[in-house]
């Protein structure tokens, strides 16, 4: 198999990061032409409405004026507020006779006003001689004179050409912020992916020993860096494992077939070869026999930890079933002088295979008459809790190491390196898998003496 090639990281232009950094120049952009508009509209409308109000306050008060006290009274008025010193750049005022001709203001030239009172309307004059854009509020009176007041927008204008003047600004400043910003998330968020994708790629290239970085952060990336990690160590681990299990099967298989090739070569050199044949190939077929026993076990392994016997779960009551394998394997317990009892607290009942849970208690007493010893007493119960139900099994024999006793779970480990010992090293395997597809829990302590096996089993329905 040729090599395998690890994929550059994308182009930048195509890639996730540029468009989380676009989104939030975007999003940042738009956010502050939002804040923008509303600052923008809402000063110059407040302006524009203070005008308004001064405006029709200053008319209303000119026309009770006329009303009270005459034509005369409003002229001397008007004059008076053309002469001050007040608002001398902006203040419009204007008075007309019945005939149209001005009597008094600083209009030298206006457009038709219109025949309604009280309306505001924006028009091009001339104020003092030269064209001015000003706000109007125009009064007609019963006899035909019209007073005229306004302000010169020039002011107003100029207010508004700062404030956009200084939104654009503010704009250009958030947009370099924005864009700042967005090089800055990016190169963080780069680094951080740039560091997964090296290390996969050394894990890619063979280097299993390699790990991302995790740092003093407390982030996404270093939740997923982690995640990672663990993700990374379980499979070396179970490589580790098949590697040890590839050498136990090389090991259990080369032992059984190398004695069966030495039978057969014996009987074929012997000066008898009939008897001789006959004799060593009933010894292949049992060392064969023990070979298919092995991997029949590791196909109960693969089939319980693929899930396909599923199907075949139904409401199990545990003490009958139990009490009927204890008392299957109790002559065989007594010829190793071990004394084999069996107990039961309340009517367990579980949803479960039973040929896989009597499976699961055959290897579990196997083990403990194997290893027990003689005058070793074996205690099987069956109970129900609250919570679950148990099968549990305790013998008071040497136990298990405590360094061994983590992987005895493992397929083909043995306690026994050396392998003298008749056995496979898979009993506990499938008991493992047998109570993972049960939903279960399979927990082993050292009794001291002896081994003590839990297993707990949800309660059947």
């Amino acid at each position: 198999m040729p090599p395998r090639t690890i994929q550059p990281m994308i182009n930048f232009r195509h890639s996730v990061i540029f468009r989380m950094a676009v989104g939030y120049g975007l999003l940042l952009l738009c956010s502050v032409a939002l804040i923008s508009a509303v600052f923008y509209v809402g000063t110059a409308g407040l302006l524009a409405r203070n005008i308004d109000e001064q405006l029709m306050e200053i008319s209303r008060r000119l026309i009770q004026l006329r009303v009270e006290r005459g034509p005369e009274a409003l002229e001397h008025e008007v004059h008076a507020l053309l002469t001050d010193t007040q608002d001398v750049d902006t203040e419009v005022y204007l008075l007309i006779d019945p005939a149209g001709r001005r009597i008094d203001g600083n209009l030298t030239a206006w457009p038709d006003l219109g025949t309604r009172n009280d309306q505001l309307v924006k028009r091009q004059v001339k104020r003092l001689g030269r064209d001015s854009v000003s706000r109007l509020l125009a009064y007609r009176f019963t006899d035909g004179a019209t007073l005229v007041v306004g302000r010169d927008m020039q002011d107003q204008r100029a207010l508004e050409r700062m404030v956009l003047v200084s939104l654009a600004l503010g704009g250009l400043l958030a947009f370099v912020l924005a864009a700042a910003g967005a090089w800055l998330f990016r190169t963080q968020l780069q680094r951080q992916l740039k560091a997964i994708h090296r290390t996969t790629a050394d894990i890619a290239a063979g280097n299993l020993d390699q790990r991302i970085a995790v740092g003093r952060s407390q982030d996404e990336f270093a939740v997923v860096a982690s995640d990672i990690n663990a993700m990374l160590d379980e499979i070396e681990r179970l490589m580790g494992a098949a590697r040890t299990v590839s050498n136990a099967i090389a090991h259990d298989l080369r032992t059984p077939l190398g004695r069966i090739r030495g039978a057969l070569e014996d009987a074929l050199q012997s000066p008898q070869p009939q008897e001789k044949l006959s004799h060593e190939a009933h010894y292949a077929i049992d060392e064969i026999d023990a070979l298919i026993v092995v991997f029949d076990k590791l196909l109960q392994i693969a089939e319980a930890e693929s899930g396909v016997r599923r199907q075949r779960f139904d409401a199990l009551p545990l003490r009958e079933m139990i009490g009927d394998i204890v008392d299957l394997y109790r002559p065989a317990a007594e010829n190793e002088g071990i004394a084999l009892d069996f107990s039961a607290e309340g009517e367990p009942v579980v949803n479960a295979d039973r040929d896989l849970i009597a499976n699961v208690l055959a290897n579990l007493l196997d083990n403990a008459i194997k290893y027990a010893g003689r005058g070793a007493q074996v205690r099987v119960c069956a109970i129900d809790t609250p919570r679950d139900a148990q099968i549990l099994v305790r013998d008071d024999g040497p136990g298990i190491p405590d360094e061994a006793i983590g992987r005895v779970t493992e397929r083909f480990f043995r306690v026994d390196a050396s392998r003298h010992q008749r056995g496979n090293g898979l009993g506990l395997s499938i008991v493992a898998a047998v109570v993972a597809l049960h939903h279960g829990t399979l927990t082993l302590e050292n009794a001291r003496p002896g081994l003590e096996v839990r297993i707990s089993l949800p309660h059947g329905k």
